[in-house]
């Protein structure tokens, strides 16, 4: 009987303290009152349901981070976005920023698919040109977790995805994003309510 109760006040403990172990200390699925309350800072609305916040973990990397809270399913979708990197055309400390985060992750979720893709018949295909294609929208940096790919994701996530963005030819950023198992099923909700109107 004690041992019973020893196992109950712990869970209740646990429950009490808002144990995370989620991504940044977030956990798909929570409310948007929880997310007030764990936030360090209050979560600034930028509109359909996309809230600006401060996670109770943060990271260097990055400087804004964002969630998507549907009513009905809570937090569907976690971003980080990097800070900026100065780099030069070739991209070298944007693609080093980015392959560190790849192998943060890997650490941590296992394989991955990489996609370093640029467009056929791009100009922007000279090694010096990696700045301009990503800023032309001519090439694309990301890798992808999913389980289809061997990835070893926790049962609430759908999905990980990592990205280069170029913000002129020698500035860019990395973000992150965390994907919930139930994405895809709001995003065909919201389809469907935009369909309707026709």
């Amino acid at each position: 009987m004690r041992r019973i109760i020893f196992i109950l006040l712990v869970l209740l403990t646990i429950s009490i303290s808002g144990a995370f172990c989620g991504p940044f200390g977030l956990d798909m699925g929570m409310s948007l009152d929880r997310v007030r309350q764990v936030s360090s800072t209050t979560p600034a609305n930028r509109g359909n349901d996309l809230y600006e916040i401060t996670p109770p973990n943060t990271n260097n990397m990055f400087e804004t981070y964002v969630v998507r809270i549907h009513p009905t399913y809570g937090v569907y979708l976690i971003k980080a976005v990097g800070v900026d990197i100065t780099t030069n055309g070739y991209g070298t400390a944007l693609r080093t920023a980015f392959n560190n985060l790849a192998g943060s992750l890997e650490r941590v979720y296992g394989q991955y698919r990489l996609t370093d893709f640029l467009l056929p018949r791009s100009i922007w295909k000279d090694p010096d040109d990696f700045m301009m294609g990503l800023l032309r929208n001519e090439r694309y940096l990301f890798a992808m977790w999913e389980r289809k790919e061997g990835s070893n994701l926790p049962d609430d996530l759908e999905s990980i995805a990592i990205g280069a963005s170029a913000l002129n030819s020698s500035k860019g950023y990395v973000s992150l994003e965390y994907y919930s198992i139930d994405y895809e099923k709001i995003k065909a909700e919201e389809q469907q309510r935009q369909d309707s109107v026709f």
